[in-house]
């Protein structure tokens, strides 16, 4: 059986898809999930609907490209607030308390404040998926890939601060997504002020992360020295 090798895409098929998706973004901001159109896309991208087709099957395969863009660019933002934060985490040695973790998460979460149409555009499509089987699996598969990905940057951020994970990573990132999804939803519900809000968010990941990970045991060199002697002496070396 013969194997079939697609092309790479052309500079323009890639700035048509980009188009489609940046009219799309807005789109579904604005009108839903639900009540955004393919016409209404394409108007705004400036195509036709034959330029749509030849890039998605359906409306949802659109937003599951546009939700998996949005993932990559917060992963992305994650990633470099890691880098930025890692040479005075490790300055710390491993002493960083739960106050100060809290401050540094804080850097994390800022930047999504004010992403409320996110969330509901999320929500909307989260409940699409549960009800449409076909929509269901390349869904599951996104959340499940997006989820991994979190995971590991929060495993990177967690050896920075001189700490390793007691817990499963992914599991502890299924449970803060869940805390940031039902703090998102109190603070659009009730407002900044609500205790459950946004707000409240840094202190209470920061207090999960210190239950869920402990401090990476510190190398003493004398001990290293004296198992190293006692394995020269157990196994000596024959000329």
């Amino acid at each position: 059986m013969s194997i079939t090798h697609q092309e790479p895409p052309t500079a323009r098929r890639r700035e048509t898809r980009t188009r489609l998706l940046d009219a799309a973004t807005e789109v579904f901001a604005e009108s839903g999930v639900q009540g955004a159109s393919v016409e209404q896309v394409c108007a705004r991208a400036g195509f036709t609907r034959g330029a749509f087709y030849s890039n998605f099957s359906t409306k949802e395969e659109l937003f599951l490209a546009v939700l998996e863009r949005e993932f990559d660019r917060r992963a992305s933002e994650v990633e470099a607030t890691i880098a930025e934060l890692t040479p005075t985490l490790q300055q710390l040695r491993g002493l960083i308390d739960p106050d100060q973790a809290a401050e540094y998460i804080t850097r994390f979460i800022t930047p999504e404040k004010g992403q409320n149409h996110w969330f509901l555009l999320e929500t909307e499509f989260s409940l699409l998926a549960m009800r449409d089987p076909e929509v269901a699996p390349g869904y599951v598969e996104l959340l499940t890939r997006a989820t991994a990905n979190f995971a590991a940057l929060v495993e990177t951020a967690i050896t920075a601060a001189g700490r390793r994970f007691i817990f499963p990573a992914d599991r502890t990132t299924e449970i803060i997504d869940g805390m940031c999804e039902r703090a998102v939803r109190n603070t659009m519900a009730g407002g900044d002020d609500q205790s459950g809000g946004i707000d409240a968010l840094p202190q209470q990941i920061s207090a999960l992360l210190f239950v869920v990970t402990e401090p990476i045991p510190s190398e003493d060199p004398e001990t290293e020295t004296e198992t190293e002697t006692e394995t020269e002496t157990e196994n000596p070396v024959t000329p």
